[in-house]
């Protein structure tokens, strides 16, 4: 349902504004959310708002709700920075 909807994207909203950004925080301009540490966002974070901790489970959630995984572009990745950065999980 669409209330069911509305509810899931607040959730996630205040989980990821609330989370420390060492583990997941908002993109610049506010329209990306990134997961930093996947392992401490699933042991930490995610059992904070829903009843489990599997990230695998969360990111089928967030599909279903149409948010979608922003691919790191591997041409891009040219120094350490870069490629630690290409590990991380990033959804709009």
């Amino acid at each position: 349902s669409i209330d069911h909807m509305y509810a899931h994207q607040s959730e996630t909203y205040n989980m990821i504004d609330t989370c420390n950004p060492a583990i997941a925080s908002w993109s610049r301009d506010g329209k990306v959310f990134i997961v930093k540490n996947v392992e401490l966002f699933a042991s930490r974070v995610i059992p904070q708002f829903f009843k489990h901790n599997n990230f695998a489970s969360f990111v089928r959630q967030l599909n279903f709700y149409r948010f979608r995984k922003v691919k790191a572009d591997p041409i891009k990745i040219s120094t350490l920075e870069d490629l630690i950065k290409s590990k991380y999980w990033c959804f709009h």
